[in-house]
């Protein structure tokens, strides 16, 4: 008998893409010091470039995974690596702050349509019960970009310039655009009978509050993330200093993929307390003694920990309570996932004009806890708990 080839080859070039988008959305936070400097604006202005961003995804995420639901995934993902292209490119370029915000904003709507299509694409590559592994392979993806590619992005940036950083991104999403319209299979967009419109898909039991919780609890999360640098900058980290500690968080993140796959097909529920409660930890220490060098290394790295489960468990509750709306529910999420981002970033801007960076850390603890409270009072355990097969 012949057999079919697995999913592992495309598995790892969907985790190849993500890695792209993630690295290109957080670019701008391991390099906000240099960026700021040279565009001649405030770390809350160039903070912005990260709100931008992220408000598009929140914008298109959910809409195009409507109205791209029928046409082919396999096109939709090549031109959507191509659009990364485009972004990076002009951001290489770009002459000034606005040219910068427009060339973010283009980056932001594709990574809308991105992440409408890639976990609906990874699910349908493997069978029911192995959705949380496959979901934990594709993001291992933006893992890797917290491990290498915002640290090595942030190093190169500030050894030789930020637009060093944006031509690496755009040479690694040229190969990766080639890559994918060479090797990934084709895979049909939904029929009329499963797509769904949003609002149909948002009473799908237990949907709205994950989606609700991921917006809340990313608010308060990406609050501290957005502000990395300045934050550790205050404990008395070297601008130099910085890229070695985002390396230690993304080595922490990676460490709890293995965690994150078994986890999300066994015990997502408890799963997903627990990332959150990673997060708080993280946040309460920050509060606590952020001044101090210690604390707020050890403070980034146990945040690298949570946000190496919670992105993979909130996905695959997403997947397993909605398996019949995979593009339209992965965009709804998508959108309120990078709600959260722009308005963590925006808020974060706010709060460190108005009060400082010291306000941060409460002000993001607060929001994470709100986001968790809503999950638990809103979801039933026999709905989100996956079968054990």
């Amino acid at each position: 008998m012949i057999r079919k080839p697995g999913p592992w080859p495309s598995l790892l070039l969907l985790s190849s893409a993500v890695f792209i988008s993630v690295t290109t959305e957080l670019t701008p936070t391991g390099l906000l010091l240099g960026m700021s400097r040279d565009m001649a604006v405030s770390e809350s202005q160039l903070g912005l470039l990260v709100t931008g961003y992220a408000l598009m995804v929140a914008l298109f995420a959910a809409p195009l995974g409507t109205l791209t639901a029928r046409m082919p995934r396999k096109a939709l993902l090549v031109a959507s690596l191509a659009a990364y292209t485009a972004s990076n490119a002009v951001m290489v370029v770009a002459p000034n702050y606005p040219v910068a915000f427009a060339a973010r904003l283009l980056g932001g709507i594709t990574h809308g349509l991105f992440w409408a299509v890639v976990s609906g694409f990874a699910a349908r590559l493997v069978t029911p019960d192995r959705i949380g592994r496959a979901v934990t392979v594709v993001s291992a993806g933006g893992s890797m970009a917290v491990l290498i590619g915002l640290p090595a992005g942030t190093s190169l940036g500030t050894a030789v310039g930020w637009r060093a950083t944006f031509a690496a991104l755009t040479g690694v999403a040229v190969v990766l655009t080639l890559l994918a319209w060479w090797l990934l299979p084709e895979v049909p967009g939904s029929t009329a009978v499963v797509r769904a419109r949003m609002r149909d898909v948002l009473r799908v039991p237990d949907f709205s509050p994950i989606v609700a919780m991921t917006a809340v609890t990313m608010l308060g999360t990406y609050m501290m993330i957005t502000y990395t640098a300045p934050l550790l900058h205050r404990a008395g980290i070297s601008e130099t200093g910085i890229a070695p500690v985002l390396l230690a968080n993304g080595i922490a993140g990676t460490l709890m993929l293995p965690i994150a796959g078994w986890v999300a097909d066994r015990r997502l529920r408890a799963g997903i307390v627990t990332a959150v409660g990673v997060l708080l930890g993280g946040l309460v220490l920050l509060w606590l003694n952020g001044t101090a060098a210690w604390a707020a290394v050890t403070a980034v790295i146990v945040f690298g920990c949570g946000m190496g489960l919670l992105p993979i468990f909130m996905q695959a509750a997403t997947l397993r309570v909605a398996p019949d709306h995979t593009e339209q529910a992965s965009g709804i999420n998508a959108s309120a996932y990078n709600v959260g981002v722009a308005a963590g970033a925006l808020t974060g801007a706010f709060a460190l004009d108005a009060w400082g960076l010291a306000a941060i850390p409460p002000l993001g603890a607060l929001l994470v806890a709100a986001g968790m409270a809503v999950y638990l009072a809103g979801t039933a355990p026999a709905r989100v708990q996956p079968e054990r097969t």
